[in-house]
């Protein structure tokens, strides 16, 4: 895995950003959800980044509705202009989000979250746990995605290069230990159904209340 990739903004697009992993992850994590998502309802993604995800998931599941977020206003001025741009009639307009904060929704039928856990701070990633835990219902799932640590697997190279080029950017940051986001579900109710391993040393996690 490389180190940290910065968002790229289209060129004469001002607020269209896209992220260079996106085009090489979203067809096997789509392949991943096929087999977690529901056929119908609202899916709400935390940390949507750029939008390119929710608008190209929103297309292959048309049943849904997607609710993309992010905390930062640039990332919900992308997201609308994706949105925008391909007209796609089941995702949302992009809601201010904070993940470690108080959510503002009620429900949803399922939680995805790619690629936040290690760029942002431990917080976040216990309030998506917390968060997930009371708008879904039962045996709804939560998905993450990203790059991860466990006790008893050796470190890829590659992710213990990323992991350090991480730190050195921010102290905060850093690949999580599976293990430690599992208790914290587990304390708020939430189980740990499946680690699916991806391609570049990526895992899928998915926790179902």
């Amino acid at each position: 895995m490389s180190g940290p990739q910065p968002f790229v903004f289209e060129a004469g697009v001002e607020v269209k950003r896209y992220a260079p992993a996106t085009e090489r992850n979203r067809d096997v994590i789509a392949e991943t959800l096929v087999n977690v998502l529901p056929a119908q309802g609202l899916v709400l993604e935390i940390a949507s980044g750029t939008g390119e995800h929710a608008v190209h998931f929103a297309q292959l599941f048309q049943g849904l509705t997607w609710q993309p977020s992010d905390p930062d206003p640039l990332a919900i001025a992308s997201i609308n202009a994706w949105r925008g741009d391909c007209a796609v009639a089941n995702v949302r307009s992009a809601m201010l989000l904070d993940a470690s904060a108080d959510w503002p929704i009620a429900h949803a039928d399922a939680v995805v979250c790619i690629n936040m856990a290690h760029i942002s701070p431990w917080a976040a990633t216990v309030g998506l746990l917390r968060n997930a835990a009371r708008i879904l219902p039962q045996s709804a799932p939560l998905f993450i995605y990203g790059p991860f640590r466990q006790h008893d697997v050796p470190l890829a190279e590659g992710n213990a290069t990323f992991d350090a080029a991480l730190r050195q950017q921010n102290v905060e940051w850093g690949l999580r230990y599976v293990e430690d986001i599992t208790k914290e579900a587990r304390d708020v109710g939430l189980t740990l159904d499946q680690i699916i391993p991806m391609p570049s040393n990526n895992l899928s996690l998915i926790f179902c209340r």
